[in-house]
């Protein structure tokens, strides 16, 4: 394993480069929690953790089922990534991957899949997605996505669906919290 550091330092082009590249950023950081996230007695819940241009995440609970209908996203890359409970992943090809907390999945664009959350508790994930969008300020209330990203998920039959459709799962259920029960509570 080696120590070695790189040093801009001594190339002026690449110093240069960089401190131009600093002056047009204006990004600034989104910081998230996630401690405090209500568990639920039915339904599904699915609260934005953060908006960039090319990058969304999101929190997602589960009481039970997930997102049943097998389906891709023909724009977006995206991952999960289990922190409490077990989701089993069941892909195109009909392997399945248990995973459990601290574990999880990225999904290429066109990658069909499905999960369910496992009976051991409510399901709760970390849900990062990534695209190149064409107008990154024109944001989906309900999904706190880009427009054309919220609704671009594609079945078997190459039909596009809503995440609330009745055959999806947990979110077409009436969401009921527990009471007083939490993810991370403080």
């Amino acid at each position: 394993m080696s120590n070695m550091q790189v040093s801009t330092a001594h190339d002026p082009k690449i110093a240069a480069d960089h401190a131009e590249a600093s002056f047009r950023t204006t990004a600034e950081a989104v910081r998230f929690s996630m401690r405090g996230e209500p568990l639920l007695a039915s339904g599904a819940t699915m609260r934005s953790l953060g908006t960039a241009a090319n990058l969304w995440a999101h929190v997602k609970v589960y009481s039970s089922g997930g997102e049943n209908g097998m389906h891709c996203h023909d724009v977006e890359d995206h991952c999960f990534v289990v922190l409490q409970g077990e989701a089993t992943f069941e892909f195109r090809d009909g392997s399945t991957f248990i995973a459990r907390p601290f574990e999880g999945v990225m999904l290429p664009k066109g990658t069909f899949y499905r999960f369910r959350a496992n009976p051991v508790g409510n399901l709760v994930l970390i849900r990062a997605g990534g695209a190149q969008v064409t107008a990154p300020d024109d944001i989906d209330p309900r999904y706190g996505v880009p427009r054309e990203i919220a609704m671009q998920r594609i079945g078997f039959d190459n039909q596009y669906f809503d995440g609330a459709f009745a055959a999806n799962g947990a979110h077409s259920q009436p969401t009921e919290v527990l009471p007083h029960q939490f993810f991370a509570a403080d």
